[in-house]
């Protein structure tokens, strides 16, 4: 009964108003109507439909994007693929001024409209998977294997919204590679297999690595599955089978830090309940804490991305963090916790949380053992002028470099062009 007053509770939370869905569709219409009166002023056989979570009616309040395919008739074009985007690319600029082509295994489209970012995807319209010519003409099929579902078990739409909500708040959607989430299709397919969203959040808390789920059961063992699909797309802590496309893991974005973080989640809201769950707490630097070492320092650092593709920045960002705390173990400092924070655009913020003391000057170098090729003894006391040999190694004294981590942190923002918020 407390569960199914917290879903009461949450549902709205998760479910654009009325006014909302009435602005998202007006859009649509006037999209798809724009551009479909532009493909057939240049007499092109492909139409506009939407796509992605509008299309499905699995889209979150405060929807920022929305997606369309621009369909090309298969007889027609599948002789032109190669030249599908830039036929598509003719009739979007007849409808809008300022359209930006974005690179991918077919190259697509952004448009901003109305406060909102329009993605235009050109797609060969197939019916049959051998159809395609090329991953993105899989996408309608997608969309079209979730709305069947949908429409099969109406409730499920609810379930699938209470699903994208938690997994948001957990911090864990999105499969963006410097953010190695679960995505919105991965999310509708797990609430469609296990039927509900609490059935989902249930089995995820006892999911173990290299569980598989395969909706279809396509695969009657896990043999079958690293022989057809590809094994750089298996090293997901979970394999989710895509119903449409069977020779793909629709999970395979999820890394292990998101995975377990989903796990814990689960089982706090499991066992104490509550509609904060669904609530994506708002990044605030006053609010960082870290409750386990009572004497540490907190260093805080902001970095200014150059414009560009989101998922490119992320990832150069995501390199930076993680060259930050390679640089910060180089030195021998130890990290209690760590992390960072990007919304997508704007500034981002890396923190660190250091013992709040300073390291011995000296440091300690372990060299080779004695019993060893001379050449390599020799190239030891090369490098390093106080040698010694103790227990049968060689061992070299060094003066440390920097014994104080703020002035580590401050000489580390300078050469990565950081700004320091707190230390």
């Amino acid at each position: 009964m407390k569960y199914k007053k917290i879903m009461e509770e949450v549902a709205g939370l998760c479910t654009p108003t009325k006014a909302e869905q009435a602005r998202v569709e007006k859009i649509v219409k006037e999209v798809e109507m724009k551009v479909n009166a532009a493909l057939k002023k240049l007499k092109l056989s492909a139409k506009c439909l939407i796509g992605g979570s509008v299309a499905k009616g699995t889209w979150l309040p405060g929807v920022s994007d929305i997606d369309f395919f621009i369909l090309f008739n298969y007889d027609k074009y599948k002789s032109q693929t190669s030249n599908l985007s830039d036929i598509a690319g003719r009739a979007i600029k007849l409808v809008f001024k300022k359209v930006e082509r974005l690179h991918g295994s077919r190259d697509y489209f952004n448009v901003s409209y109305d406060n909102l970012i329009l993605e235009f995807v050109p797609v060969l319209a197939i019916s049959w998977l051998s159809d395609a010519l090329n991953l993105t003409d899989y996408s309608p099929l997608h969309v079209y294997w979730v709305c069947d579902r949908l429409k099969a078990n109406r409730k499920l739409q609810t379930e699938v919204r209470l699903a994208k909500q938690f997994f948001k708040a957990a911090g864990v959607y999105g499969a963006e590679s410097y953010i190695t989430g679960f995505s919105g299709h991965a999310v509708e397919i797990l609430t469609i297999y296990y039927g509900s969203f609490m059935k989902l959040l249930q089995n995820a808390a006892e999911w173990k690595h290299g569980d598989v789920i395969d909706v279809n059961r396509t695969y009657k063992n896990k043999n079958k599955i690293f022989s057809l699909i590809n094994a750089s797309k298996l090293q997901s802590p979970i394999i989710v089978i895509d119903p449409v496309e069977p020779t793909r893991n629709a999970a395979a974005a999820l890394g292990d830090e998101k995975f377990g973080q989903l796990k814990k989640f689960a089982k706090k809201f499991l066992a104490n309940p509550s509609a904060n769950f669904f609530k994506v707490k708002q990044f605030n630097i006053e609010s960082l804490q870290f409750k386990g070492e009572p004497n540490y320092d907190l260093f805080v650092l902001q970095a200014k991305p150059a414009h560009g593709k989101t998922d490119v920045v992320g990832c150069k960002l995501l390199k930076l963090f993680e060259t930050l705390k390679r640089e910060i173990k180089n030195h021998d400092f130890l990290i209690l916790n760590s992390n960072w924070y990007w919304p997508g655009e704007g500034k981002a913020v890396f923190w660190f949380y250091l013992p709040a003391k300073l390291l011995p000057k000296e440091k300690i170098i372990i060299g080779p053992p004695a019993k060893i090729q001379e050449k390599f003894i020799k190239q030891f006391k090369k490098k390093w002028k106080r040698v010694y040999l103790k227990g049968g190694r060689y061992y070299a004294k060094a003066k440390r470099e920097t014994v104080a981590a703020d002035m580590l942190i401050k000489k580390l923002a300078k050469q990565y062009k950081l700004l320091t918020l707190k230390s």
